[in-house]
């Protein structure tokens, strides 16, 4: 028997499937429960972990699975799927079997990074991608480049989000931005036009 690095591990069980000598054990447990929720905008498929408990693809990929199952039970052509940041196993879950991947990153060295490990992975499933700068007037020339490395990736510029103080009221208000007079209120229409005209094509 041999210990599994907690820090690496992404709890997919794979070491499992392959150990010829069946030396790994991943005994089940609960970490974390799914839930369906009502709001004005229609239904939604989430989850809560529980204390300490990482995110993994499974939950991800159940979470996932329950929405297609929700949106053909209430005849719903569109799924939102909320991928989490960075570039591990639920980022891989949130988008196996997506018709179109936005990467929203910020201007930031780490933020082109994951970007561009997210478009290799989007590339690697064949979905079409597209991205997104959120609070670009903090480093315009980091935007530059970021959309210039997106656009070498064969991804769709969808557009930038200025950086504004009003998503935080809009948050105190329980209202999407769009809901309230705020100036990147007309931004997110915009990156929102632009995904469906990229959908249509």
């Amino acid at each position: 028997m041999f210990s599994i690095d907690p820090v690496s591990c992404e709890g997919c069980g794979v070491c499992v499937h392959f150990c010829p000598e069946k030396a790994i054990d991943f005994p089940e447990r609960l970490c974390g429960k799914w839930f369906v929720s009502r709001t004005r905008c229609g239904p939604m498929i989430h989850a809560r972990l529980g204390v300490a408990a990482e995110n993994s693809g499974k939950l991800v990929s159940t979470v996932r699975g329950e929405a297609r199952k929700m949106a053909k039970i209430k005849n719903h052509e569109l799924i939102i799927v909320d991928g989490p940041p960075g570039i591990g196993c639920p980022v891989i879950a949130s988008v196996a079997g997506a018709s179109q991947v936005l990467v929203v990153t910020e201007p930031t060295v780490s933020g082109e990074h994951d970007m561009a490990r997210v478009l290799t992975l989007a590339k690697h499933f064949q979905i079409p991608a597209a991205v997104c700068v959120n609070k670009w007037d903090i480093n315009p020339e980091m935007t530059e480049r970021i959309e210039g490395k997106a656009i070498e990736a064969d991804a769709l510029i969808a557009g930038r989000i200025r950086y504004d103080s009003n998503i935080t009221r809009a948050q105190i208000q329980q209202k999407t931005v769009v809901e309230i007079s705020a100036p990147s209120a007309g931004d997110i229409i915009k990156i929102w036009d632009n995904l469906n005209l990229q959908e249509e094509v």
